[in-house]
């Protein structure tokens, strides 16, 4: 069942690999302190695309440390965005992705202006798929006056390998983030961007990165504001079949010491045995060979200079960047991995859902299902998703949030539309898909093959669907721009949050999903 869920997932949310039109128009070069760089003008915005950040992570720099690019001479070509990086699931040899991938895509409004607001994103897929350049942000860079970056980085075995003695080993991946960061410190003035005034934001493992980077040494001074959608598992992972139906429990966050005892016995399985040879020899294989572990690694390595500490307890001391934060989830987060169960032919049945409950909680099942008893819902799978989205989503961002405002103003939302199409197709007649995980991002962005139907159909938003996503586009761009979308900040005594297509303007989602109940059981 793993896998299988395994290879859809890599199926449905594989980057695109077609290459947008080159414009015929463009605008004046942009000179960077390494080049010249000609974008595209691209109706209402202005377009640089494929922008090296980084030296390419091949030969003896593949497992380094990023290092800054390489000056040019003339002009350089910035129309086509640049290949995914390297993972399993898509075709290295076709070009579908590749390790010479260290490319932002910078999107700006094309009306003149200069100092605008920098909002750099980092894209969602567990630290081991994805890609920045399926996300087109141009609603969010006219209608919020603001420059956006997307940025691709090292993913899976590519970024999150240790072997002793490897530089910055399990955290390669973050590395690379903070190089592009470095890179727009530096030029995102040539731009029009105010390279003083940047924002970080993520989704999902996207959200998770941001969540490391709020709490690592060497990000200090590389971003100035944060937003974390749908973050939790940055706090507390995911419990057994919280990834998906019969999925062992997931945590982002490893000992440096355990990423390199798997990073061994992984090169002893790709033919390299001796741990002195190991790094060499793994450098000299073809990297679609390598791919064959990309899944082992799929979390960070704490313990190193990057991540010297656990997220949740630097949170919790308070040894964060001086950032006001933006931070929320959807409502039904985990409505996503119960429609993607029912898509593979494994349905959750009503009959099955304390089974499944007691796989996940053990000792502790009885008085979750107490909590959530079976009568209260439509269905077993939407227990079965209530459940896991209050425990692995919500409930562990709403702890951080509590530890957070406690050292840094603190924003809270929740995305509330149920009638959101979701990223990935449901089955009709199957569960409603509610507000679940992933499907604001149409709201924020123009998404590449996202939404879609179960025939493979766009799934266009409504009007009043593109009015809501105005409205949070406004609140996030208004964010990166001041430090304050609107509404209240988030205080441990009143706990409210803005809400987006939910039933009210604030919610008190602390109430809503139960965290009095797991707060005592996380960490």
């Amino acid at each position: 069942m793993i896998r299988r869920l395994t290879a859809l997932l890599a199926l449905l949310l594989a980057p695109s690999c077609a290459g947008p039109a080159e414009e015929a128009a463009g605008p004046e070069p942009a000179t960077t302190d390494v080049g010249k760089l000609r974008g595209v003008i691209d109706g209402d915005v202005v377009r640089f695309r494929g922008v090296p950040y980084a030296l390419a992570p091949v030969g003896e720099r593949r497992w380094a440390p990023p290092e800054p690019v390489a000056p040019w001479a003339g002009e350089r070509k910035a129309s086509r965005s640049g290949p995914p990086c390297a993972q399993a699931g898509a075709d290295v040899a076709q070009g579908r992705t590749a390790e010479d991938c260290l490319h932002l895509d910078v999107t700006a409004p094309a009306r003149p202006g200069s100092n605008r607001p920098v909002m750099v994103w980092l894209h969602g897929g567990g630290f081991s798929g994805g890609s920045g350049s399926e996300f087109d942000p141009r609603r969010m860079a006219v209608e919020g006056d603001v420059v956006v970056v997307t940025v691709d980085f090292r993913l899976g075995i590519m970024g999150y390998l240790a072997l002793p003695g490897m530089p910055e080993g399990g955290a390669l991946g973050l590395a690379d983030q903070q190089e592009a960061l470095r890179f727009l410190r530096r030029n995102a003035a040539a731009f029009g961007g105010d390279p003083r005034n940047i924002t970080l934001f993520g989704e999902s493992g996207g959200g998770i990165a941001v969540c490391a980077q709020l709490t690592s040494p060497s990000a200090r001074g590389l971003f100035d504001r944060a937003i974390l959608q749908s973050a939790g598992p940055c706090v507390a992972g995911l419990p057994p079949g919280g990834a998906g139906r019969g999925a062992p429990a997931v945590s982002f966050w490893r000992s440096v010491a355990d990423v390199e005892g798997d990073g061994l016995r992984a090169a002893a399985r790709l033919g390299c045995p001796d741990p002195a040879g190991a790094l060499a020899c793994l450098r000299e294989l073809p990297v679609e060979r390598v791919l064959t572990e990309h899944m082992t690694f799929a979390a960070a390595a704490v313990g190193g200079n990057l991540l010297p500490a656990d997220p949740l307890d630097a949170l919790q001391a308070g040894d964060v960047a001086p950032a006001p934060v933006l931070t929320g989830f959807n409502h039904d987060e985990s409505r996503l991995m119960a429609g993607t169960a029912a898509l593979l032919g494994q349905p959750i049945r009503d009959e099955e859902y304390p089974d499944l409950i007691t796989a996940a909680f053990g000792d502790r099942a009885a008085g979750v299902l107490q909590q959530y008893p079976l009568d209260r819902y439509s269905s077993g799978a939407e227990a079965w998703a209530t459940v896991h989205t209050d425990r692995g989503w919500a409930c562990p961002q709403l702890v951080a949030n509590d530890a957070l405002a406690a050292h840094r103003p603190v924003h809270a939302y929740e995305f509330g539309d149920r009638t959101a199409p979701p990223y990935i197709p449901f089955l009709p007649g199957a569960l409603e898909p509610g507000a679940a995980h992933a499907s604001e991002l149409a709201y924020l962005f123009d998404v590449a093959d996202k939404p879609i139907d179960i025939q493979g159909n766009h799934v266009p938003l409504t009007a009043e669907q593109l009015a809501l996503g105005s409205r949070m586009i406004r609140s996030w761009t208004e964010f990166a721009r001041t430090g304050d979308p609107g509404g209240p900040r988030w205080h441990p005594d009143t706990r409210e949050a803005v809400s987006f297509g939910g039933p009210h303007l604030l919610e008190r989602p602390w109430t809503e999903h139960r965290c009095d109940f797991w707060a005592a059981q996380l960490p």
